[in-house]
This record gives structure tokens, C-alpha cells and sequence, in this order.
């Protein structure tokens, strides 16, 4: 009776667990680049596997915090009803970044607002 105890605590503390360790599992974005253009700009290019029926909107800039600038790049769905084929997305948008910038700390949001992939790199200057 004591091992039935144990075992249905164990597989308790397991299934409260599981959703922490979900989040922690998130993707990375591939060949993520943050290459500066000029004093005020900054080119950001990354690929990721998504959805035929979405497309990447307009960066949204967030905070920065000792030299690294936050960056939101939200998906948008172009179709109500899509097959569920992967395709290498590729996104490049230059944003406004003042010259006192030197890292990209980068995040890719679902429509749902649900993160997809995340990165950070260190801004190359042209």
C-alpha cells in the first residue's frame, strides 16, 4: 500500500512538472544575424520552420537593457484553413537601434501570442 502511495505521488509531481519543462523546450531561430547599417539601423535576418499560410509582421521593439535590444517579430495567419506543411520562413527587416546597441535579443510570437523561437546575437557592424 506504502509503494502505491508513492508511485501515484510520483506520477503526480510529473504531471504538475510537465508544463514547466514544455516551456523550457523552446526552439531557437536558425542563422539568426543582427548586422548594423549605419548609425541608426540595424538589419535582423533569421530563418525558421513555419506554417505555408503565415508571414512574419513588422518588428516590434521592446526594452533595452545594458546594450541589448529586445525585438518581437509576430507571425500573422494568411489563411483560415491551412495544410500543416513545414517551410523554411526567411525574415530580414531593418528597425530603428541607436548606436549604443550592440546586442539583438530576438523573439518569434504565434498569432496566439505564444512563443515560437527565440535567439540572441551580438550585432555585427557592416
Amino acid at each position: 500500500m506504502l509503494d502505491a502511495r508513492i508511485a501515484l505521488a510520483l506520477v503526480a509531481s510529473i504531471g504538475l512538472a510537465a508544463p514547466a519543462f514544455a516551456q523550457q523546450t523552446g526552439k531557437t531561430l536558425d542563422d539568426l544575424d543582427a548586422t548594423r547599417i549605419n548609425p541608426n539601423q540595424i538589419t535582423i535576418d533569421f530563418d525558421y520552420d513555419g506554417s505555408a499560410c503565415e508571414q512574419v509582421g513588422p518588428a516590434e521593439i521592446g526594452d533595452l537593457f545594458d546594450g541589448t535590444l529586445a525585438v518581437t517579430f509576430p507571425t500573422i495567419s494568411t489563411a483560415e484553413v491551412c495544410t500543416q506543411q513545414i517551410q523554411e520562413i526567411e525574415v530580414e527587416q531593418t528597425i530603428q537601434a541607436e548606436n549604443i546597441i550592440s546586442r539583438i535579443d530576438v523573439t518569434l510570437t504565434a498569432p496566439d501570442g505564444s512563443v515560437i523561437a527565440t535567439g540572441t546575437t551580438d550585432v555585427d557592424h557592416d
